[in-house]
C-alpha cells in the first residue's frame, strides 16, 4: 500500500477511534439558539466562514448571498472553496481536531456518517423554523444530511449524471442518444475526427468511479450482496471496465489527467461531441455565449441504466462560536427561494421539488423533467464511515486498469479484498441496499 493512501487510511481510523471523546466535548459547550423569528445580528467583529466544492456552482452562489447577508445579518461571510478531495480533506482534519475554523460545511451524503460525530444536530431547529420534508425530493430528505436518525445537515444540491451531446454533430452523422454504454461508443466512433471526440469523462480517479459504477449498473447487479459482500469482482465487472477502455480512442489525449473544469472547458469549446457530466456544473455556462461555443447546439440525456446519486447538504459544526449565525446561513442557503434562483443562475441542481416543478424553469430548460427522473432514480454510495477509504482504493485501482495495463479481473479481486478488510473491521450494521 503506497504511503499516500496509508495516511488516509490512518486518519479515517483516528476519526473512527476519536469522534466520540471530540464530539462530546463540543457538545459540552452546549449553544444556546436565537428565539424564531428574531432577527440575529452579528457583533461587528463577526466573520463567518463556510466551506464549499470549488465547482463555478455551489461556491459562486454562495459569493452571491455573502453580500445578502451581510446586509441582513451585519456578519462579514468568508466563502473558502476547495475541490472535492481537497475538502473532504481539509474539512475532516478540522473536525477531527476541534480547530473550529469553519462555521457551516458543505457535506457530501457519502460523508455523513464519518462526520456526524463531530455535528451539531439540527432536529429542534428543523421543528422550530418549519422546514418540512415533504418539500423535498423524497431521496434527498432521506440521505442527505440525515444519520442514525438524526438530522445534522439540511439538503442543498442534488444531481445524477448525464451525457452531453453536441445536436449538430448527431444529426451530422446520424445518430440517436445512447440506450446502452455499448451504443455510447459506437456513437464515438462516428463522431470522432477533426478535431472533435466523441467520448469523454473527468478523468481523474475521483470522478472515474462514476463512469465505472453506471456501466456496471447498467447490467443489473449491485455492488455488494445484503452482507456488504463485494459483487463486482465478476464478469460485470471486467465488462464495466472493458466498455471504458474501448471508449478511449476516442477521448482527447490528455483527458485522463482531467479534473472537473478542464472537462468543463472542453465541453464549452466545442470539442467533445459527448461528454460525461454532472449537469448542475454546466448547463448554465453552456447556455452563456460569453463562455459557449455550443449555445443552441447541445442536449442532455440520462446515463443508460441507473447513475450515481449526487447529493450535498450544509452542516453546523459543533465547534462554531456562531451558531445562531451559521443556522441562518443554512436556513438562507437552502431556502425554496435561493434553491430555485440557484437553480436558475447557477444551474444547480435543487433538492427542492417546487423547482423542478415550476412552468417557467420547465419552459426555458427542457432537460429538467428528464434530470429529475434520473436524480429519483439514482443509486446513493456508501454513506458509512468507511466511505473514503473504500473509494480511494476503488480510484486508484481503476486508474490502473482503465488507463493502465492492470489485469481488470485481479484489479477488482485487490478491490475487493481490501474492502472486505475494511468492513470487517468496523462491520456495518444495516443490510447494504442500493
Amino acid at each position: 500500500m503506497d504511503q499516500r493512501l496509508n495516511a488516509k487510511l490512518n486518519r479515517r481510523r483516528l476519526i473512527a477511534t476519536t469522534g466520540a471523546a471530540v464530539g462530546a466535548a463540543a457538545v459540552a459547550r452546549s449553544t444556546a439558539f436565537a428565539a424564531p423569528n428574531v432577527i440575529v445580528r452579528a457583533r461587528q467583529s463577526d466573520t463567518l466562514t463556510v466551506a464549499y466544492m470549488e465547482s463555478g456552482t455551489y461556491d459562486a452562489a454562495a459569493r452571491l448571498l455573502a453580500e445578502e447577508f451581510e446586509t441582513a445579518h451585519g456578519a462579514k461571510v468568508e466563502v473558502v472553496a476547495f475541490p472535492y478531495q481537497n475538502l473532504h480533506d481539509n474539512v475532516a482534519t478540522d473536525l477531527v481536531t476541534a480547530t473550529g475554523a469553519y462555521d457551516v460545511i458543505s457535506i457530501a451524503y457519502q460523508w455523513d456518517g464519518e462526520f456526524a460525530p463531530y455535528l451539531t444536530p439540527l432536529d429542534d431547529l428543523v421543528a422550530r423554523d418549519g422546514i418540512k420534508e415533504a418539500d423535498f425530493i423524497p431521496n434527498q430528505w432521506r440521505l442527505s444530511g440525515l444519520w442514525d436518525g438524526k438530522r445534522n445537515g439540511i439538503p442543498m444540491a442534488n444531481d445524477a449524471m448525464a451525457i452531453l451531446y453536441r445536436t449538430d454533430l448527431y444529426e451530422a452523422a446520424g445518430v440517436e442518444p445512447p440506450k446502452t454504454w455499448q451504443e455510447y461508443n459506437d456513437n464515438a466512433e462516428k463522431l470522432t475526427g477533426d478535431g472533435i471526440y466523441g467520448a469523454s469523462w473527468v478523468g481523474l480517479g475521483e470522478q472515474l468511479q462514476s463512469s465505472f459504477l453506471a456501466r456496471y449498473w447498467e447490467q443489473g447487479k449491485p455492488l455488494c450482496d445484503e452482507n456488504w459482500r463485494p459483487l463486482f469482482n465478476g464478469p460485470e465487472g471486467v465488462k464495466a471496465i472493458e466498455l471504458l477502455r474501448a471508449a478511449l480512442p476516442y477521448t482527447p489525449e490528455g483527458m485522463p489527467g482531467w479534473g472537473i473544469p478542464e472537462h468543463k472547458n472542453a465541453v464549452l469549446n466545442g470539442e467533445l461531441a459527448q461528454a460525461e457530466l454532472w449537469p448542475s456544473f454546466i448547463r448554465a455556462d453552456a447556455r452563456d455565449e460569453a463562455k459557449s461555443k455550443i449555445v443552441g447546439k447541445w442536449a442532455l440525456t440520462p446515463f443508460p441504466g441507473a447513475s450515481e446519486l449526487s447529493a450535498w447538504n450544509l452542516g453546523m459544526p459543533q465547534t462554531t462560536q456562531k451558531a445562531d449565525l451559521a443556522w441562518e446561513w443554512i436556513k438562507a442557503y437552502t431556502s425554496a427561494d435561493n434553491a430555485r434562483r440557484f437553480a436558475d443562475q447557477f444551474g444547480i441542481g435543487s433538492p427542492q421539488i417546487a423547482t423542478w416543478n415550476d412552468p417557467d424553469l420547465v419552459a426555458r430548460y427542457p432537460e429538467y423533467p428528464a434530470i429529475l427522473q434520473a436524480i429519483e432514480a439514482g443509486r446513493p454510495i456508501w454513506r458509512i464511515p468507511q466511505f473514503p477509504a473504500a473509494w480511494d482504493i476503488l480510484q486508484k485501482e481503476l486508474e490502473k486498469t482503465v488507463y493502465q495495463d492492470a489485469d481488470p479481473l485481479e484489479t477488482l479481486n485487490t478491490i475487493a479484498a481490501e474492502w472486505n478488510k475494511l468492513l470487517d473491521s468496523n462491520p456495518p450494521t444495516i443490510p447494504y441496499v442500493e
